[in-house]
């Protein structure tokens, strides 16, 4: 509160025991003691009402923007941010045409269930193994067979 340096406590201190003289001297520190603690309550609690007041006016800033955001607003307000001009929208549906003008404009080449029903058919179809005949080989003439009876 106050910043007093040793000569300016010790003028005071001259200043009260010659004024109130050293037999009443304690009972003046406790009343000043006393009106300072109470100074000091009451600037405390004025900081908080204040802190208080603040906060209820941030509590009802927040109970705005959640009344706004549930009143269906939210999405209006999204928008503009994003969007402020509606250009990106517009772009966004012009491409939209675009592609179904194209999507409507090609041949449909075959349905999907022709198609599906040709992968079925061929996974149904049996696979033949044409038998493998035993070639000679190339190191002593004879065919793979009998090399490998001879090996054992």
């Amino acid at each position: 509160m106050f910043d007093l340096g040793w000569q300016e406590f010790m003028l005071i201190a001259f200043v009260a025991v010659v004024i109130v003289g050293p037999r009443d001297l304690p009972r003046l520190v406790r009343s000043v003691s006393s009106y300072i603690r109470k100074a000091r309550t009451i600037a405390r609690d004025f900081q908080s009402s204040l802190e208080e007041v603040a906060r209820e006016a941030e509590l009802d800033d927040l109970r705005k923007e959640a009344k706004s955001i549930s009143s269906g607003d939210f999405g209006k307000r999204v928008t503009d941010l994003v969007d402020p001009g509606g250009d990106t929208k517009k772009e966004m549906e012009r491409i939209a045409g675009q592609a179904r003008d194209v999507a409507s404009s090609r041949p449909v080449e075959s349905a999907p269930d022709e198609i599906e029903a040709e992968s079925i058919q061929d996974a149904k179809a049996p696979v033949t193994a044409e038998p493998t005949e035993a070639k000679p080989s190339k190191s002593d003439g004879k065919n793979a067979p009998e090399s490998a009876a001879a090996g054992q």
